[in-house]
């Protein structure tokens, strides 16, 4: 095709959302490799947080109705755009927006793809609804993280490209300790994502409470926000009081705001070990937050969660009792430069520009059909 590629992501963007992160990623990989990206956005949850310059913003995440769906289309043919991509999540899009949507769209002759974020998992409320996007999704090429999720959709126009990672910030961990006032002798666990009861925080804060009885000078630094919900913003309050309950004090920190890249990076590069304690992630893709932590160039432990999965082999595996097995992780010298090296070489192979290229090469096939 003549020119550069046209591109309108359907997603959230600068606010507290992991899928607007990944989106703002893309967006710069898109960017550098010449193809020309808009963005157009649902309206901000109540109690969210805009950061940075603010996209236009039409329909109500899953409560969308028929004319919001109809109005986005509507500026969607203003922008001229090559390619639709939709980065969909049962949260961000209800199944009649996305439905019409992808009828008026080709009706005006653009073509769409989308990107699933979210699998069936457990619940038969859960299964429904994803069956129902997928169904509102027919005709639509697919992408999906890995092969798993791929399997599970079970469609011919599915294609899996992984979930992209920036590149690994390595700074000496003694100097990353000492640039956020950690004395460099400190034992340093992080955590980073999302402050929820599902992420598998208040287990790890009592097995570093039993390890510092044992005599280990161990800090734990949780480094994430909470979401705009009661029980994200309730849990904060319990895992405060539970810090006073252990006697942790001064060893934990737990700010509970959605920090900066630059911040989010100077915390875990001053870690031992990032430890990401998950106890469900059955309805993700993938983990944005896992790829997001292994770009500190530390060793990462991960849970048994199936969100997990797709990285194991990049990743250590966390066991019971959980006191025990981070001492002999943090005790371990040749493990922890195993496991950082693993990180590092995934950092690699699903780099940015990587990621890019494949959708790219997607999209430019999408268009040629026509």
């Amino acid at each position: 095709m003549s020119g550069p590629l046209r591109i309108v992501e359907l997603s959230t963007f600068h606010e507290s959302c992991g899928i607007a992160t990944y989106t703002e990623a893309l967006m710069t990989a898109f960017a550098a490799r010449g193809a020309e990206v808009m963005v157009v956005s649902p309206f901000l949850q109540v109690g969210g947080v805009a950061l940075g310059a603010q996209p236009e913003r039409l329909w109500a995440r899953n409560r969308a109705t028929i004319g919001q769906a109809l109005s986005t289309v509507k500026h969607l043919r203003s922008l001229h755009p090559d390619v639709v991509h939709l980065q969909v999540n049962l949260g961000l899009f209800s199944i009649r927006f996305t439905a019409l949507l992808v009828r008026a769209c080709r009706r005006a002759g653009l073509p769409v793809v989308a990107t699933l974020h979210g699998r069936y998992g457990g619940r038969l409320d859960r299964r429904v609804g994803v069956s129902a996007m997928l169904l509102a999704l027919r005709g639509v090429p697919v992408i999906v993280h890995n092969a798993e999720h791929a399997a599970e959709i079970g469609r011919a126009d599915t294609h899996v490209i992984a979930h992209g990672i920036g590149p690994v910030q390595r700074l000496g961990l003694a100097d990353a300790k000492r640039a956020i006032g950690v004395d460099p002798g400190r034992r340093v666990l992080a955590h980073f994502g999302f402050i929820h009861p599902d992420k598998g925080i208040a287990p790890v804060m009592r097995a570093v409470a039993e390890l510092r009885r044992r005599g280990l000078d161990l800090h734990y630094r949780v480094v994430g926000g909470t979401f705009p919900t009661r029980e994200s913003r309730g849990h904060l309050s319990e895992l405060r009081e539970l810090g006073a309950t252990l006697g942790l004090g001064e060893a934990l920190s737990l700010g509970g705001d959605f920090a900066t890249d630059e911040r989010v990076l100077s915390e875990l590069r001053a870690a031992d070990w990032v430890a990401l304690n998950y106890t469900t992630g059955q309805n993700q893709g993938t983990s944005g937050a896992a790829r997001h932590a292994m770009r500190s160039g530390r060793p990462l432990a991960v849970s048994v969660a199936p969100v997990f999965d797709d990285l194991r082999h990049a990743a250590y595996t966390l066991t019971e009792p959980l006191a025990d097995d981070l001492e002999r992780m943090l005790g371990d010298a040749e493990l922890t430069a195993r496991i950082a090296g693993r990180c590092r070489a995934y950092c690699d192979a699903s780099a940015w520009p990587v990621v890019a290229s494949r959708h790219l090469e997607l999209f430019e096939r999408v268009v040629a059909r026509g």
